[in-house]
This record gives structure tokens, C-alpha cells and sequence, in this order.
């Protein structure tokens, strides 16, 4: 079967879905670097002694990645970025989402249509460019068409984990792009915790939007939504959102940009 992630290629870069264990293993490795090495998340004692970001979920996820063309034929070196992709049968498959150990997602199950859950996303350090990112981004919407997804949600992550120092940007969250109805999702367990707002008069929307880390920027843009409170994640140093996204919602400017991209 023809895919979408078959043309998103350039003369430097690729985004494709990984063929192999050890495509699968460099991914892992990355995301150890970066949330743990790098953002200070805290690892099991098995996680730490392979040094690769890995569980029970792995198995049931497609991973998607982004490779450097140039750096040679061994996986560590030229998987760049990954996304790690599940759906409904994943989900089915290991028992549950990830994400339900911190949101009430598993009302999702019983959505009408295909459910991607995202998650565990990030780009080397020195490929964090804006040409590596819509890369990616390409990646995830051939994976919507090609699977034919209805609803996309997963974890959006601020670095640190004291609410109060993303005041701002958290309020600008909660008064104009909470989900509701149907959609609404709320944080779990005693890590569950409210927005720290401010008065709404109160906020420059601009500086508030720059702030938020990139990945919600550019979830915003396409229209996604998020939960009605947040998760402390201490043991990965981040505080959460759940991003939340009907692809019938999707801005048609990027439905016409993605389509124009990804079919040619």
C-alpha cells in the first residue's frame, strides 16, 4: 500500500515510520539523552543501565522518525528525531494509554472512528530547526491520512515542575483553549492540580503564546484544545497537559498545506 510518509524527504532530511529494531532502539537512546541527560527526568534502574527510554508501551507503538541522510548506515547516528505513535489496537493490545496513568483518556475507546495517542517526541539538539519540526509535523499528518485518524490527543510538557513559574502562559491555556463537552479531559491522583490563573484582562496573549513551549505552539495552531487541569509528572521533572484534537477541526489552510505537501 502506497503511504503519505513516502515523499517527505528532502536532500538532507527523511520522515518515515522505523523498519527496524535497531531503528526502534536508536529512538530510544535519543529520547534517554534528551529527557533524562538533558531535562533531568529521573530513570528506572533498568532505564538507566541500558541508557534508552523504554517500556511496556514500545512494543505496541509505530515510532516515527526523522533521520539525518547524511551520517551514515548505524541507526544511533542518524535518527535525529521520533514520535512515538499508538492507536486504538496498541492501546487494546498493552491494556490501556499511556497517557491514562495521568488523564481520564480512556473515555476515548468508545470514540467513533480511528484514535491516535502521541507521545515521547523530541529532535537531537543540534537538529532542533524549524525545517526538522514541520518535518515531522508532515510525518504525523501522512500518518492521519494514511490511518484515516479522527482523533489525535497525548501529553504536552512544560519543563520543571512548579506550575507557578508558566502562570502566565497556563492562563492563556485555560481561558481560550480548554476542551469541553465530550472532549473534556481532566487531570488524575494527587499530582492532578488547577491552572494557576491570573485575571484574563491581565494578559498579554502574544508574550503569553511565545512562551508556551514549541511543541503546544504548534499544536495550538492547528487547532488542538486542552485538559481542564495538569499533572505534575515529577519523576520526568515536567508538568503536563493533555492536548486533545478532532482532525474534523483541522484549520483547512493546513489541511490544504499538509495535503499539498504530503500528495505532491
Amino acid at each position: 500500500m502506497t503511504s503519505y510518509l513516502d515523499d517527505i524527504k528532502n536532500e538532507k532530511f527523511e520522515v518515515r515510520l522505523a523498519k527496524t529494531e535497531a531503528e526502534v532502539v536508536a529512538a530510544q537512546k535519543l529520547r534517554y539523552k534528551i529527557f533524562f541527560e538533558e531535562d533531568g527526568a529521573k530513570p528506572s534502574e533498568e532505564v538507566e543501565k541500558e541508557k534508552r527510554d523504554f517500556d511496556e508501551f514500545d512494543l505496541y507503538c509505530d515510532h516515527l522518525i526523522a533521520i539525518d541522510k547524511n551520517a551514515g548506515n548505524d541507526p544511533e547516528d542518524y535518527v535525529i528525531g521520533t514520535y512515538r505513535l499508538m492507536r486504538k489496537v496498541g492501546a487494546k493490545g498493552v491494556g490501556k494509554w499511556y497517557s491514562q496513568a495521568e488523564f481520564d483518556v480512556e473515555k476515548f475507546n468508545d470514540y467513533d472512528g480511528e484514535v491516535l495517542e502521541l507521545g515521547r517526541a523530541c529532535v537531537h539538539k543540534d537538529f532542533r530547526s524549524k525545517v526538522v519540526m514541520q518535518m515531522l509535523w508532515n510525518g504525523l499528518a501522512a500518518y492521519m491520512f494514511d490511518f484515516d485518524i479522527k482523533l489525535m490527543f497525548g501529553c504536552g510538557s512544560f519543563l520543571g515542575t512548579d506550575v507557578n513559574s508558566a502562570k502566565e502562559a497556563l492562563s492563556y491555556l485555560y481561558y481560550n483553549h480548554t476542551a469541553d463537552g465530550k472532549l473534556e479531559i481532566n487531570a488524575r491522583t494527587e499530582n492532578a492540580v488547577p491552572y494557576p490563573l491570573v485575571p484574563k484582562e491581565e494578559i498579554d496573549e502574544r508574550k503569553a503564546f511565545i512562551s508556551l513551549p514549541t511543541m503546544i505552539k504548534g499544536y495550538l495552531r492547528v487547532g488542538c484544545k486542552v485538559s481542564k487541569s495538569i499533572f505534575v509528572d515529577y519523576s520526568f521533572n515536567t508538568f503536563d497537559v493533555c492536548i486533545i484534537f478532532e482532525t474534523k477541526n483541522l484549520k483547512q489552510s493546513y489541511l490544504e498545506h499538509y495535503e499539498k505537501k504530503i500528495k505532491g
